[in-house]
């Protein structure tokens, strides 16, 4: 049985726990030192697929035991010699390295092998219970029950093979190989950038990628409820071709976004405060949680309350006893302030919502009281669960104290078993070392997010890390913690390309993602953070070196140290990586600068009022404000790396909105665009050759906006532009612009041209037909006009499709269909009449007509 340290987190100094098992096989032989740890007990999810067959690009996962190890923290990786802080005296630095090796079929040599890092596993007991509003939520109870899991997506048909290995600092073991079949799919892999035209995505199979979604977070659903939240909606983007979500998973490592907020709900920035303190006991500094109650009462720059403020509580089983026990040292503890309750100190409560937890008699107090101390003590006291399925709200306090402070190392929750037993923890984040751990609710809540991305074509854009999370900040670039003075404003971004503690911290977690997540070709990319900053070198560096882990680091493959060094090596289960900053496209220092390869697409934010282009047109011209920005960043970019020699770069703008030129608001006149003509211009004006990806921040309006097809919401708008643009090979290299004339200034004329195949797409648009003429009741005057399109074959007659935009079905789309000879000099001309709104078409000869991508098999 495994033995706890700390209180109860994934950190260990023993056997492995019970695992999670499968029909179990027969125990495999070793190639391992004599002592060392030791692999048993294997298992696959084989036997869920049609004859224990594993689909291409389906999840294969491995499920196994790692006894006899001495690593003390099963969520970071073994490495002898690691920087200065990571001090391998303390147990919970005491890392083991554990992968697998994927050798593809044909193969022989073992150093063809993919390596994939494997990660521990905590079950969860999974079901829908009433929460405390009565209300549908999902209930994960932690288990006893633990194990390793390998999660790799084959990438060809065929017969593979496998081994597992583990390091730790007692020695090395590496299991017997066993098999498994891969057959084909129509899944069409993972997302990369096109090699043939490197302004879009493709899949591995060749077909494009065409990004149409929005954000979807911070203020999205919680990750502990998410079939719940976000089934539904998954399955009603998959029904209109929505399929690219940026979301933020920033909250899961870290202390930004952490379960625990201060009383006064203060706020550093954007991000709640906190109370994040080193604090040095002995020969020893950890990080803690700080509370602290002044003579003048609750005033400070810490406050003497925090509670688990977020609507996303811990699942307990009713009827049941737990033990709360809190691991603290006092300082200065002094009361009691209101001399008619006796008792004063530390505590831990229960309640609802408590206004001053640290005033006696508000919320129920379950522990004892905590008073100064020298060393780490414990308070704690049992609570019976009664009807609730979910804990009340946790708060930790100063209660009754006239001054004082505490230092928090953890809080705890487990269930009483009796006779002195206790159960798995309960609390998500129990440890204040929130350096040290990944919690496992919250891993677990992203496994089934994942799970519904992949069963629904969604892909997922996710922000891993906060440029302002505290944690960063209290460690010192030379590895120290900060004990006194400010905080390491910076620390977040690192010293270059030099492995400190911060640096090396960050790539356990980009490990432990790779490892978990990393095998789903639903995954879009990682972004190291949000909004970072834009002129800041380390950033750069940071984000560079982003990628070389995810591309090289975390498969053991070699890459070189320093600028301009990328990593070669071609993973099956590789993902793009970028980064993003609050203001501005640093086109030169950063997304067409040579030094930093391993960037693999860019990333603009830009609002009407936040971007670098004032033109107060934005505000009503969606279509303007997506094509002059798009020109833009561009531009930009092809400038900087055809100047540098290395291939251009997509660019997603993951945030915008359409706000005012002075106010970062969302305009509300946009509730009143009924068809959402806003949302319909910003998709359409995108098949310029900009080739800038949109992605919406404000999700109200797209969810609940009537649309053109009557119904709340403006998904459709996606759909229709999706059966327009999904039969158009954008990434095979022969698109470019238009370069379309029209002899009336009212019509916008966007599109591309593929010389090569005889094809072109156009959108025509009445410029007077925008959002707010529609919604102000604007006259628009129908608009004729002629078109000339040059450099097609004289002679040559061309069918034309004219699309009607705003169907909600692809066979209505097509009204109607024409044809056109091109003139002597190339010229293709055609004449629009009375177009009072917008239209689409497609030109092509019966040779080159548009077909519906068939997705390509690899032999079985």
């Amino acid at each position: 049985m495994i033995m706890a340290v700390g209180v109860g987190l994934l950190f260990s100094t023993g056997l492995d726990k019970i695992s999670l098992v499968q029909a179990q096989t027969p125990e495999q032989s070793e190639v391992s030192s004599a002592a060392g740890p030791k692999i048993n007990s294997i298992t696959t999810n084989s036997a869920a697929y049609p004859a224990n067959q594993i689909p291409k690009y389906a999840k294969f996962e491995i499920s196994f035991q790692v006894n006899n190890t001495i690593a003390g923290n099963f969520q970071l990786p073994y490495d002898p010699h690691p920087p200065y802080g990571i001090d391998l005296t303390y147990p919970k630095y005491q890392g083991i390295s554990v992968d697998a090796l994927f050798l593809p079929p044909g193969q022989t040599n073992w150093t063809n092998a993919y390596q994939q890092p494997a990660f521990y596993y905590q079950g969860f007991d999974d079901q829908i219970k009433k929460d405390r509003d009565n209300l549908d939520r999902e209930w994960y109870y932690p288990t006893g029950q633990f194990a390793w899991k390998v999660r790799f997506a084959p990438n060809q048909p065929g017969t593979w093979q496998f081994k597992l290995k583990a390091q730790d600092a007692s020695g090395y073991t590496e299991t017997s190989t066993q098999s498994f079949s891969v057959t084909p799919s129509s899944n069409p892999g993972f997302i990369k950038v096109s090699p043939t035209d490197p302004r879009y995505f493709e899949f591995d199979e060749g077909t494009p990628f065409y990004g149409l979604g929005f954000a979807y977070g911070p203020n999205g659903p919680p990750l502990g409820n998410p079939t719940l939240n976000d089934e539904a909606n998954f399955q009603r983007f998959q029904q209109n071709h929505v399929n690219l979500l940026r979301m933020w998973i920033s909250n899961i490592y870290g202390t930004a976004w952490n379960r625990y907020l201060g009383g006064r709900n203060l706020y550093d920035g954007y991000l709640p405060r906190s109370a994040l303190l080193p604090l040095t006991n002995g020969s020893r500094t950890t990080l803690t949680t700080f509370l602290d109650y002044e003579p003048e009462g609750d005033t400070g720059w810490f406050d003497a309350c925090r509670f688990e403020f977020w609507d996303d509580p811990e699942a307990v089983k009713q009827n049941t006893n737990y033990r709360l026990r809190i691991k603290y040292r006092g300082v200065a503890i002094a009361g009691p302030r209101d001399t008619a309750y006796a008792n004063y100190g530390l505590v831990g409560k229960l309640g609802s919502w408590i206004d001053n937890c640290y005033q006696p008699g508000a919320g129920a107090v379950v522990t004892s009281y905590g008073l100064n101390n020298s060393d780490w003590q414990y308070i704690e006291g049992m609570w019976n669960s009664g009807s609730n399925n979910f804990l009340p709200r946790l708060y930790l306090g100063l209660e009754n104290v006239t001054a004082g402070a505490a230092y928090v190392d953890s809080v705890s929750l487990q269930e009483d078993l009796g006779n002195g037993q206790y159960g798995p923890e309960i609390m998500v984040e129990p440890s204040m070392e929130y350096e040290l751990y990944f919690p496992q609710r919250e891993a677990y809540a992203l496994d089934k997010l994942v799970g519904l991305a992949e069963k629904y074509g969604i892909y997922l854009k996710l922000v891993l890390m906060d440029k302002g999370d505290s944690l960063y900040g209290k460690i010192q670039d030379n590895g120290d913690f900060v004990i006194s003075g400010p905080d390491n404003s910076d620390g977040f971004y690192g010293v270059g390309r030099t492995l400190n503690k911060t640096r090396w911290l960050q790539q356990a977690w980009w490990r432990y993602l790779q490892a978990r997540w990393g095998y789903s070709p639903n995954i879009h990319s990682w972004e190291v953070t949000n909004e970072g900053d834009p002129f800041n070198d380390n950033h750069y560096t940071l984000t560079d070196e982003l990628g070389k882990y995810m591309h090289c680091q975390a498969f053991n493959a070699p890459v070189a140290s320093g600028d301009g060094k990328k990593c070669a090596y071609n993973h099956p289960n590789d993902h793009l990586v970028t980064t993003s900053f609050w203001h501005s496209f640093p086109g030169e220092q950063f997304w067409g600068n040579p030094k930093y390869p391993n960037v693999d697409y860019a990333d603009v934010h830009a609002y009407v009022s936040t971007g670098w282009l004032n033109d107060p047109v934005y505000e009503s011209d969606t279509a303007q404000f997506h094509l002059d920005y798009s020109a833009n960043v561009r531009s930009n970019i092809d400038w900087y790396t055809n100047q540098n020699n290395i291939p251009t770069k997509p660019v997603i703008r993951g945030e915008t909105g359409i706000d005012f030129i002075n106010q970062q608001t969302e305009q509300p006149d946009l509730a009143l665009d009924n068809g959402g003509v806003w949302l319909h211009n910003l998709l359409w004006s995108s098949l310029d050759s900009g080739a800038l990806t949109e992605l919406y921040w404000w999700k109200e309006n797209i969810r609940n906006q009537t649309g053109p097809d009557g119904q709340p919401g403006l998904y459709e708008i996606y759909s229709t532009f999706y059966n327009f643009v999904s039969t158009v090979p954008l990434n095979n290299g022969h698109y470019q612009d238009l370069a379309a004339t029209v002899t009336n200034p009212n019509l916008r004329i966007i599109g591309q041209k593929d010389l090569a195949n005889q094809k072109a797409y156009l959108w025509i648009q009445n410029k007077q037909y925008t959002w707010r003429n529609v919604v102000d009741g604007v006259s628009i005057l129908p608009r004729s006009g002629t078109i000339t399109v040059p450099g097609f074959r004289r002679g040559q007659t061309y069918t034309i499709e004219w699309w009607n935009t705003k169907a909600t079905s692809p066979t209505p789309q097509i009204i109607k269909t024409e044809t056109v000879i091109a003139q002597p000099n190339g010229d293709l001309t055609i004449n629009v009449n009375n177009l009072a709104d917008d239209t689409a078409l497609k030109i092509f000869t019966l040779s080159s007509i548009y077909l519906p991508f068939i997705l390509r098999q690899s032999d079985p």
